[in-house]
């Protein structure tokens, strides 16, 4: 497997933001005082929403035996919303902070123009959600300004191994970058972290 091969395998999209959600439930945490009951259940969630999510990306086409439109995209786009809403809830009902709940809230309105958008334009779901989940790393604290670096990555990667254009793959730069413009103009990251960044 060449480098460009690799890089779109380790970053696939239902992984990324997998790791994603679990470096922002870990950056909330850090300097919060919390108990190990709590700790259990963002765990519990976590893992619940995840398993939720492979199960309709993965049983969604049996499941459903007529095509529909974006194909498996469609069903990976409608895996992560039951995920998120899922991380959301519990998020809630928890009171474990606010900054996990953007983030799903985020990827649940980008799934949404994910699953509208995709039949009329094959837009690079690799680089979109990598985009949106970096940019959004970033503005919870600039430290995580050098993973911008993966969704720049994903472009080349995409276009090198002929899983879309350059228009398809820089398209979903562009995507990403409109989503959180509107997203981060709607609703601040709140930032209560940066007594960490001290």
């Amino acid at each position: 497997m060449n480098v460009a091969a690799t890089l779109s395998e380790v970053f696939a999209p239902e992984l990324f933001v997998l790791v994603v959600t679990v470096t922002v439930a870990g950056y909330e945490l850090i300097g919060s005082g919390f108990s190990s009951r709590s700790l259990a259940g963002r765990i519990a969630a976590v893992l619940t929403a995840w398993g939720l999510a492979f199960a309709v990306y993965q049983g969604g086409p049996t499941i459903v035996s007529t095509s529909v439109p974006g194909g498996e995209d469609f069903f990976a786009s409608i895996g992560l919303i039951v995920g998120f809403v899922v991380i959301w809830l519990a998020w809630d009902q928890g009171g474990w902070g606010e900054v996990l709940p953007l983030y799903c809230l985020l990827l649940i309105g980008t799934s949404v123009v994910h699953i509208l958008v995709v039949p009329l334009w094959d837009v690079s779901s690799h680089v979109t959600y990598a985009a949106v989940s970096t940019g959004f790393l970033v503005f919870v604290d600039r430290r995580f300004v050098v993973s911008l670096l993966i969704p720049v990555g994903l472009v080349w990667s995409r276009i090198a191994i002929d899983a879309h254009s350059v228009v398809e793959s820089v398209g979903g730069l562009v995507f990403a970058a409109v989503v959180v413009a509107v997203a981060m103009s709607i609703g601040k990251v709140p930032q209560n972290q940066a007594r960490i960044s001290k």
